[in-house]
């Protein structure tokens, strides 16, 4: 009895109307639903992505992970920018005899109202397990994200990711090695592998 109703409303052209907008409707509105989400989700991109071009565009910057900036030494102007910006730290790995020298940064950068931390990596010489602690106990506070990571070129901060990610977080020679390139690891690697396998 259904299926006869059914039937005979299909001979209604209003009804055939509604039966062939109905499936039309239900796919824009998946499509729309999509588009949507799509949009908020790229509302939400990591805040780094979104300042650290062309504001604070550091010499091989990158974004390895969320909320983490890496690369080469920032200008004073970049880190008046990221205080601005809403960066909370900044962790140095450049060394004493380096310009700018880490003091001076670390007015700067208390100045800007962040947190300054300053581990020196000498080359293959600084890259130590206990340069790996120091750098991972700075990296573990939540409080100081986002952050800037930097050297002079981004060579020592992709190193110290790779040493990290080998000596605290038990990732193996290769996953390491891939941490530390995405983070920057260029001309150190050679050195990298042979701090692997102490």
């Amino acid at each position: 009895m259904v299926a006869l109703k059914f039937t005979e409303q299909c001979k209604d052209p209003e009804m055939n109307n509604l039966i062939r907008i109905f499936p039309v409707a239900c796919l824009t509105f998946f499509i729309a639903s999509n588009v949507f989400a799509d949009y908020k989700t790229m509302e939400k991109e990591s805040f780094v992505k979104k300042v650290s071009s062309p504001l604070i565009d550091l010499p091989n910057g990158r974004v390895p992970f969320d909320s983490t900036l890496t690369g080469g030494q920032p200008t004073f102007e970049q880190l008046k920018k990221a205080g601005e910006t809403g960066f909370k730290a900044v962790i140095n790995l450049r060394t004493a005899g380096e310009r700018p020298d880490p003091e001076q940064e670390s007015t700067w950068v208390k100045g800007f109202g962040m947190e300054y931390f300053h581990i020196p990596i000498a080359g293959a010489k600084g890259l130590t397990v206990q340069n790996a602690q120091l750098f991972a106990e700075a990296l573990s506070k939540t409080e100081n994200y986002p952050l800037i990571v930097h050297c002079k070129g981004g060579d020592r901060v992709g190193a110290m990711f790779a040493l990290k990610a080998f000596h605290i977080d038990g990732k193996n020679k290769e996953e390491a090695l891939l941490i530390g390139e995405r983070a920057g690891l260029k001309s150190l690697t050679k050195a990298v592998k042979k701090a692997l396998e102490r």
